[in-house]
């Protein structure tokens, strides 16, 4: 979860910035100015050569987008080490220059990835330069990457808005970053004289238009009356108001970070509540618990067992009891005489037996070795090409380690598995049994958790004949 607080345009983050650049083309709100003068913002390069220099406490580096011209940058300032310079370029739209703690700036330049984001607002709001999106919260397992979810109808607020007669440049503060120590926000109108410094600074520099400088947006969901407090969060989550203060105290549950925080007072919109509530519904556990259906009205939802571990407790319940109790031979062992080391593991061994058995039970031997069997011919069929240069074809280590499970689990199964790869591979594909050999042999070795001399021998009894 992000850590926020009191920030004007809505939150700050102690892992966020902590000041402006004075060249930025994008003032955070309520952020002081810090003189940027001694980085080379011009050359994501030369920022990232910056943070190269000798010396063990300083990093630097640069990414950029060939296909778009963007680009991100960041570097240990070379005067304060306690900080770090993140830079974010687009074409169209200019540059964002922001100050962070030094053990911040790394991860702020990671955000740039895959997203693009020139700039984050509200608690998370981000713009790539066309379009404002919520919050990253719902995550798509098939990309591996958040759904972007774009805010509805949003007003760009731009520096020209916020500046007027009533800003006086002579009354703003630019600090040194020598001397620069963070401090709480900067009040509005004083930042507003700040801003106005900041305009004045770039009034003969060939600089985006103050029309065209984002300082942050607002938009319908964004309403002050239509923002959510504690109470009105817990009930649309459906818990209880002191649950949902708990999971705020206490760090947990994700809880996206509030829009709007004033005097403690914390208030969301509601399409990052919704989306929270979205995520929150399709945690893995949830998914277990929909296959579970009713059968877990009782179970502690922290230890909820899948239904296949379910299916195999209730197996091992009415074998176990069988075992123990129905057999008359077994029930005498309860009687005092019995109850010694010796008895107790005779009776351990024989229930360790009869749980081994009917676990071995409860795999699908006979589905996993196709499975298996399809993978290794996907894997050489994608790598055809090494047969001949190579003689040997590697596989990988998810592979090789799902046939040495698979061969530890059922070896009574591992001449049909091995015949029918040798099989398709030489009738299908054209590969020779030899470089398959070689294949499973090294996945094996590598992978699959077995000895070279291991493999000799489950090879030499299993493996099928060459000739």
């Amino acid at each position: 979860m992000q850590h926020w607080d009191r920030g004007v345009d809505g939150m700050t983050w102690n892992g966020e910035p902590v000041a402006n650049g004075l060249r930025t083309d994008h003032p955070w709100p309520n952020l002081p100015f810090v003189d940027d003068g001694h980085i080379p913002i011009e050359d994501p390069e030369a920022v990232e050569g910056l943070g190269r220099r000798a010396g063990g406490d300083m990093w630097g580096r640069c990414d950029d987008d060939e296909t778009t011209g963007e680009w991100a940058a960041y570097t240990t300032d070379p005067k304060n080490h306690d900080f770090a310079w993140v830079l974010r370029f687009h074409p169209d739209h200019g540059l964002s220059v922001l100050l962070y703690r030094d053990d911040a700036g790394s991860g702020a330049h990671d955000e740039w990835f895959g997203d693009r984001a020139l700039m984050t607002r509200l608690g998370g709001y981000w713009w790539d330069g066309t379009t404002w999106y919520r919050p990253r919260q719902v995550l798509n397992w098939a990309t591996e990457t958040y759904m972007r979810r774009p805010v509805q109808r949003p007003t760009v607020i731009t520096a020209a808005d916020l500046l007027d007669d009533s800003c006086r440049p002579e009354r703003g503060t630019v600090s040194k970053v020598v001397q620069f120590t963070p401090g709480p926000p900067v009040p509005p109108q004083q930042w507003r004289h700040d801003l106005a410094r900041w305009a004045q600074h770039r009034a003969d520099r060939d600089v985006l238009a103050l029309e065209q400088c984002v300082v942050t947006l607002n938009a319908p969901e964004l309403a002050e009356a239509g923002l959510l407090g504690v109470e009105e969060f817990a009930v649309e989550a459906g818990i209880a108001a002191s649950t949902l203060r708990a999971y705020i105290a206490r760090d947990e549950a994700d809880l996206p970070a509030p829009q709007v925080s004033d005097g403690g007072r914390k208030r969301w919109s509601r399409p990052v509540v919704t989306d929270w509530l979205e995520q929150r519904r399709r945690d893995p556990q949830n998914a277990a618990a929909v296959l579970a259906g009713d059968d877990v009205a009782t179970e502690d939802a922290a230890g909820l067992m899948s239904p296949a571990l379910r299916r195999l407790r209730t197996r091992l319940t009415d074998m176990l009891l069988r075992e123990l109790w129905e057999k008359p031979a077994v029930r005498r062992r309860w009687a005092r005489p019995f109850r010694n080391e010796t008895a107790a593991k005779d009776l351990a061994e024989q229930l360790g037996w009869v749980a081994a058995v009917n676990a071995d039970a409860a795999i699908p031997t006979t589905d996993l070795a196709w499975m298996i069997q399809q993978s290794v011919l996907w894997e050489l069929q994608r790598n055809s090409h090494l047969a001949t240069a190579m003689g040997v074809i590697s596989l990988t280590r998810q592979t090789g380690h799902s046939l040495g499970w698979f061969l530890e689990q059922a070896p009574k199964r591992a001449s049909a598995l091995f015949g029918a790869i040798v099989r398709d591979a030489g009738n299908t594909l054209k590969i020779p049994a030899e470089v398959v050999e070689k294949s499973l042999r090294k996945s094996l070795m590598l992978d699959g958790g077995m000895s070279k001399q291991r493999v000799d021998e489950f090879f030499a009894v299993a493996f099928p004949p060459h000739k």
